[in-house]
């Protein structure tokens, strides 16, 4: 159960997925690339599966021992997710991802809602990204974000612990100051569970929730949080 007694300071944010339409970019980005073979299968569904396919292949990486620069494990999967799918990643394709990605949309109803939250709290983001990266996606939600707090930074991907804990001491704040709000599983909701942060899971498209990773409330999108973090 959700307490705000004493009321968190700031209400941090996952970025990719929660507040910005991630899965559309990144599905606009392997259209793109795909296009551009004469030969090459464009249909919904190949699109789909290179997509999905380039995003767990990142998210594996992201979990390697050693810290890899975003950049170079999105030019990595990239080349390793077209390979499987019958086709040579070029420095074309790779620019192609990145241009894409480096300013993502928000979500409609994301702008509205952040607003309304800076009336009582900060706001921070949290991102598995790069610093240069995120620039654009966070001009692009339009609203003031008051930390950016990325795994370039920390030198760790979510969920380690480090990233969460150099948010922390760059914002000044305890954990227990704040709340999180994220829609990944494993990358958000399992690390406030191991932490003791609350957390808030935006569930956009229905999926099974992991009993061990239960957050302390669910939305389907950011359209309610301002009445639930706002309420007395």
């Amino acid at each position: 159960m959700l307490s705000l007694n004493p009321p968190p300071k700031i209400i941090t944010f996952d970025c990719y997925g929660t507040l910005v339409q991630w899965h559309q970019a990144m599905r606009h980005a392997v259209r793109a690339i795909l296009g551009g073979w004469r030969q090459a299968d464009a249909s919904n569904d190949r699109v789909a599966a290179v997509s999905d396919r380039l995003r767990e292949i990142a998210g594996q990486r992201q979990q390697h021992r050693f810290f890899q620069d975003y950049k170079a494990i999105l030019q990595c999967s990239l080349g390793q997710a077209l390979s499987e799918a019958g086709y040579l990643a070029t420095s074309a394709a790779f620019e192609t991802l990145i241009a894409t990605l480096s300013e993502i949309a928000p979500h409609r109803e994301v702008p509205f809602a952040l607003a309304r939250l800076r009336e009582r709290y900060r706001i921070a983001i949290i991102s598995n990204t790069a610093d240069d990266l995120i620039v654009g996606t966070v001009r692009a939600i339009g609203t003031p974000i008051d930390f950016v707090i990325t795994a370039e930074q920390a030198h760790a991907y979510k969920p380690d612990h480090r990233l969460f804990l150099h948010a922390y001491s760059v914002m000044g704040v305890a954990k227990e100051e704040t709340v999180h709000v994220g829609m990944g599983q494993f990358t958000d909701l399992k690390v406030c569970r191991e932490l003791g942060v609350q957390s808030i899971w935006i569930d956009r498209v229905g999926e099974p929730l992991n009993p061990d990773w239960t957050p302390d409330a669910v939305l389907p999108d950011l359209s309610g949080l301002p009445e639930l973090l706002l309420r007395r």
